[in-house]
């Protein structure tokens, strides 16, 4: 997705893909028009807007230094002032001087885990976002934004050549098409670790009463067992009787 970004920018991203990648051809139209690169700043903050959030939203961003820096934030920012990330949301320098950032991604990884809602801009080879989704799941299925790049790709493409008519209830027809984190069915390259569903959940009424959801005492009903296990045992109960005179 060079192309996205100035001269200077690209001759510093071409020198380094050169110095750790193999050679590739990427052209930037045509991964983009397939849905293999990220969204912008402006395009999420265009389908955030197209879905019914206005400027009163708060968001919080997590995500490192953008290339372009506020040249590609201005427009996000313009639409959603109320922005956060991990630096702004610490009144300590705990996080500033935290020069390995594990501290930061950790505090970004919590607050998307428990927020309102989660919008991953790209969900590819990413464990970030896709242990967010999973983790999203087994926290009561949590509302999540999932847009699908290919599919919004010629709209935003259209809007960059001055074709503005029915941008946004484009981009809502394309959205309401996502589950908002709800259960579904796993489909392919989608990964293990983002949707579990349903081999690893347990249900309320199920058909195979192997799949039954644990009772809320569970831990109670636990112990009750163990120690009507301990005091059936006869073999458990000649050895307690035995401890029991030797300490007399």
């Amino acid at each position: 997705c060079i192309d996205i970004f100035n001269l200077e920018e690209q001759s510093i991203l071409k020198k380094y893909r050169k110095e750790n990648f193999a050679e590739k051809r990427l052209v930037y139209k045509e991964r983009r028009a397939i849905g293999k690169c990220p969204l912008t700043p402006e395009e999420v903050g265009l389908i955030l807007h197209a879905m019914g959030f206005d400027n009163s939203t708060r968001i919080y961003l997590a995500a490192g230094e953008l290339f372009g820096g506020e040249r590609f934030m201005k427009p996000f920012r313009d639409l959603f002032p109320r922005l956060e990330n991990h630096s702004s949301v610490d009144s300590s320098e705990e996080l500033v001087t935290n020069t390995q950032g594990l501290l930061g991604s950790a505090v970004d990884y919590m607050v998307c885990l428990l927020s309102d809602i989660f919008m991953p801009t790209y969900d590819g080879p990413s464990n970030f976002a896709n242990n967010l989704l999973g983790h999203r799941l087994y926290y009561g299925f949590r509302t999540t934004i999932r847009p699908d790049r290919k599919a919004l790709a010629p709209i935003f493409i259209d809007r960059e050549n001055g074709r503005t008519a029915g941008f946004e209830e484009a981009v809502r027809r394309v959205m309401l098409k996502t589950n908002f984190g709800g259960p579904h069915k796993r489909v392919s390259p989608e990964s293990f670790y983002t949707n579990s569903w349903p081999e690893c959940f347990c249900q309320v009424s199920p058909k195979n009463p192997a799949d039954k959801c644990p009772p809320d005492n569970v831990l109670e009903v636990l112990d009750s067992r163990l120690e009507n296990k301990v005091t059936s045992d006869p073999e458990t109960l000649a050895e307690k009787n035995s401890t029991s005179r030797t300490e007399r």
